[in-house]
């Protein structure tokens, strides 16, 4: 696993612009797909989890968006296996 940061638009927290949020890099397919568990904090301060499949431009290792976010190796993400997760579900 991997500790991130993403700006990726999650549907099931209601995004339209998304914050940043802390996420951890679960698996990667070897192309360009990673399984993110990305976390949210819910209305009653409970960090909460869901586990999303998508391409690995969206995953830095700065709190950052897209334009200035450091991005992850190919070797760093080739140290995780891939075994794709069922995707989106909530922890």
């Amino acid at each position: 696993m991997l500790d991130a940061f993403t700006d990726y638009p999650i549907s099931s927290y209601g995004d339209i612009n998304p914050p940043i949020r802390r996420a951890t890099i679960l698996t990667y397919d070897r192309n360009k797909y990673c399984d993110v568990l990305v976390y949210q904090v819910d209305k009653d301060g409970d960090l909460r989890g869901t586990v999303v499949n998508f391409k690995c431009c969206y995953l830095y290792k700065n709190e950052a968006r897209l334009d200035k976010g450091i991005p992850f190796t190919d070797e760093e993400l080739k140290t995780l296996p891939w075994t794709k997760i069922s995707s989106p579900h909530s922890i």
